[in-house]
């Protein structure tokens, strides 16, 4: 049972990668969709441009929303989740360069798996994500899909600890390359929220200036 478990926890901590590894690029790349004449006769922003202005600036991660979505994810999958928490900080920056991912969180996750076992798995993030993007044809005003190139996560670590009744196991987890580089994003964004969501994931993250 104790092996089953663990086991089964390598996918959503494979999954926690994948959604702290969302990237985003230069502001105002890809392809729009023409301008719109605005109120007082003039242009309006092209629906890319006005996406690429919304996401620009500094960002930060629900983590308490972000632990919630794991946990129900496990629950999901017939664990017995009996608290899912974060702490810490997950910061993304969006200028004219590029971006600047900043990760330093820590999920603790713990698990009853019955006759007396308890589990707990405490994964914490570090390091820097960095990369660029292109929209996916042409961007609504509010919602796009982005690819990315020049992704760079070679000082972003994952460390996961599982202490199953006090006795603890720590490992270290490769975050893959293809975690941005191949894997499309869908975002969202209008006024102080933006929402990102990998397509291979369960998981969306919201985000707040």
């Amino acid at each position: 049972m104790i092996r089953r478990t663990a086991t089964a926890l390598v996918v959503p901590a494979a999954l926690l990668v994948t959604l702290t590894g969302c990237t985003f690029g230069v502001v105002g790349g890809g392809s729009g969709s023409g301008s719109t004449p605005g109120a007082d006769g003039g242009a309006s922003l092209p629906a890319d441009a006005a996406l690429a202005s919304c996401i620009a600036g500094d960002w930060h991660a629900d983590l308490d929303d972000a632990a919630s979505q794991i946990g129900s994810f496990l629950a999901g999958n017939g664990l017995n989740v009996t608290a899912s928490t974060a702490s810490g900080t997950q910061d993304l920056t969006v200028d004219a360069d590029g971006l600047d991912f900043e990760n330093a969180m820590t999920f603790v996750i713990t698990i009853d798996t019955g006759d007396g076992i308890v589990m707990t798995v405490t994964q914490t993030h570090a390091g820097t994500v960095t990369a660029v993007w292109s929209w996916e044809g042409d961007p609504a005003e509010t919602s796009a899909t982005m690819h990315f190139s020049d992704f760079d996560n070679s000082t972003y670590t994952v460390q996961n600890t599982v202490d199953i009744n006090g006795t603890a196991v720590s490992t270290p987890i490769e975050a893959p390359d293809y975690v941005a580089g191949d894997v499309p994003l869908e975002v969202t964004c209008s006024g102080d929220t933006m929402t990102t969501h990998p397509t291979e994931s369960p998981f969306t993250t919201t985000w707040h200036r």
